[in-house]
């Protein structure tokens, strides 16, 4: 076997492992919609304006401004694995083993309505999520359990 004819045979081998169900997350657009609203890692830097920033580029202030929204600091490794052994049972959900560091979006003022401004509270927590087949689907942005 000539080396480009392997070079061919393990690009087809990877093609054919991404295909397969169940071996990546794309065939499971709840988990990407959940990465995109509730993880940012490592925490984009917006010179002061992280909420109003971020919200708006994930797609949050449109066509209302979300209300509340918190982002995890944490790789998708971390976070998946509290819906396996980095986590405990929480009634329906699963709450983690370790906190994480958190950012949380609150829009300010009563109206939904665009522009949206946000204030920003960042802590470490426990964070409490959703999961479905072992992937994190939902973040309950009622439960804060925090470190102290």
């Amino acid at each position: 076997m000539r080396p480009s004819e392997g070079a061919c045979c393990f690009l087809l081998l990877l093609l054919v492992a991404e295909l397969l169900p169940g071996s990546s997350c794309a065939d499971n657009p709840r988990y990407e919609n959940f990465l995109n609203q509730h993880r940012d890692d490592p925490k984009s830097s917006f010179h002061g304006r992280y909420c109003d920033s971020l919200m708006s580029r994930r797609g949050l202030t449109r066509p209302l401004c979300k209300e509340l929204n918190t982002f995890i600091h944490g790789s998708k490794r971390q976070i998946r694995a509290v819906c396996g052994q980095g986590g405990v049972p929480d009634g329906q959900l699963r709450r983690s083993l370790q906190p994480f560091r958190v950012t949380s979006c609150t829009l300010k003022g009563g109206s939904t309505r665009p522009p949206c401004e946000y204030k920003e509270n960042t802590s470490p927590r426990y964070i409490v999520i959703g999961c479905e087949d072992g992937w994190p689907v939902h973040y309950d942005e009622s439960r804060i359990v925090t470190t102290v």
